[in-house]
């Protein structure tokens, strides 16, 4: 029922607005737009329904920002003397909405109720103009605003300093959860933070960060997001690669069901594979294969991974036979390339004669090929002189990867 009333309500308000702008235009007064903190008192509870996975409230949102503008423009200019109304400007242009209605709202000096520089700050953090924002909001205290706008402000320090002061931003991440439980701002501060912890190499923190996240937006419209941005990130920054953390890696992602692991697994596999990052694929396509459940195009992919991360340092055919048995048929469009790829290259490398330490050469790649595969074409040929160099001295009966 809450939702029910609430999309009525959503609707109601998309009608009145442009009706509403219309009749202050043409110099009726018979019906006024209702106050902005109602307004974006709807919008943040929208918002906060797209966090929890209403995909009809994320889905609305586009219409109700553009709507929720027209009403604020068409605003009496007495109502901008109430703080409730320049507070929900801020919150309204923070989240998402067209900041002419702040630069109008400036226009008349300082808002009312608002800390000195706020709403000036947050204008240039909407318009791009990082320098003025972190000039203008990092002095301002979260803590300090009224409830509408602390866990917004937090939020926006942090992004303002991701990448100069991660320390930091952390700190503000939490903070923005703490002063805005449950809303999309919360759910933005954790997919922050799982970023940061990431980049800078922190498993407890990203350990942590990745439970809560999943404990609470799992159904968020955000979430599939989060889970490409999560496993990106991990191949990017390294957080898989090291043989004695790849364990940790591997619990953290028990914080996601089955069908989720699997999907991450997979995306680590194939980024890293093509980065050239070999035994991070095989390592990640190993461990979906240890999930079981899977179906047979997600064991295709996985094999398809683990073959061709193999084939700069599988000396014996195996590789090359472990791809010839894949059914193309069951491999999305891209993963066809891949296969491919694998299998020219495996081929050459079965192919060249004992003993040579030279890369050998592989045929001419289709013009067409995704660039990315052909990156990992790239970085499998810079692996081979090395890999046959170590392969054709060690001793006879040595063990072999």
């Amino acid at each position: 029922m809450r939702r029910i009333a609430l999309h009525l309500c959503i609707a109601a308000l998309c009608l009145a607005a442009p009706a509403a702008k219309a009749q202050v235009e043409a110099g009726s007064t018979a019906a006024a737009p209702p106050p902005p903190y109602l307004l974006v008192r709807t919008l943040q509870s929208l918002q906060n329904e797209a966090a929890a996975g209403n995909r009809t409230a994320h889905a609305a949102q586009g219409k109700l920002l553009g709507d929720l503008g027209q009403a604020m423009m068409a605003q009496a200019p007495e109502i901008w003397d109430d703080q409730r109304n320049t507070r929900a400007a801020v919150q309204y242009v923070l989240s998402g909405g067209q900041p002419g209605v702040l630069a109008e709202l400036l226009k008349r000096g300082e808002p009312a109720g608002l800390p000195k520089g706020l709403a000036d700050g947050a204008l240039a953090y909407v318009m791009g103009d990082t320098g003025k924002a972190r000039a203008l909001l990092m002095p301002l205290d979260p803590a300090s605003l009224h409830e509408s706008l602390a866990g917004h402000l937090a939020l926006v320090q942090a992004t303002l300093i991701l990448r100069s002061d991660q320390k930091r931003a952390l700190q503000l991440l939490d903070q923005a959860r703490l002063l805005s439980p449950g809303s999309l701002v919360e759910e933005g501060a954790l997919r922050r933070a799982v970023f940061i912890a990431a980049e800078i190499n922190d498993l407890d923190r990203l350990e942590k960060a990745t439970a809560q996240y999943m404990r609470r937006f799992d159904r968020s419209v955000y979430a599939e997001n989060f889970r490409q941005a999560f496993a990106t990130g991990l191949v990017r920054f390294d957080i898989g690669r090291d043989p004695e953390k790849f364990p940790r890696l591997v619990a953290t992602l028990r914080a996601f069901d089955r069908e989720q692991q699997r999907s991450v697994l997979l995306i680590i596999a194939r980024d890293a594979l093509i980065r050239g990052r070999f035994e991070q694929a095989r390592r990640a396509a190993e461990e979906v294969a240890r999930i079981p459940g899977a179906d047979q195009a997600t064991i295709a992919r996985a094999s398809l991974y683990k073959a061709a991360s193999r084939i700069g340092i599988d000396k014996a055919d195996g590789a090359l036979d472990t791809l010839k048995k894949i059914d193309a048929n069951r491999l999305p469009a891209d993963e066809k390339d891949i296969l491919q790829t694998a299998l020219r290259v495996a081929s050459h490398i079965v192919d060249a004669p004992e003993g040579t330490t030279q890369t050998p050469t592989v045929t001419a790649e289709p013009a067409d090929l995704d660039p990315r595969v052909k990156r990992m074409v790239t970085a499998a040929q810079r692996s081979l002189a090395e890999a046959r160099t170590l392969l054709d001295g060690a001793p006879e009966g040595a063990d072999k990867p």
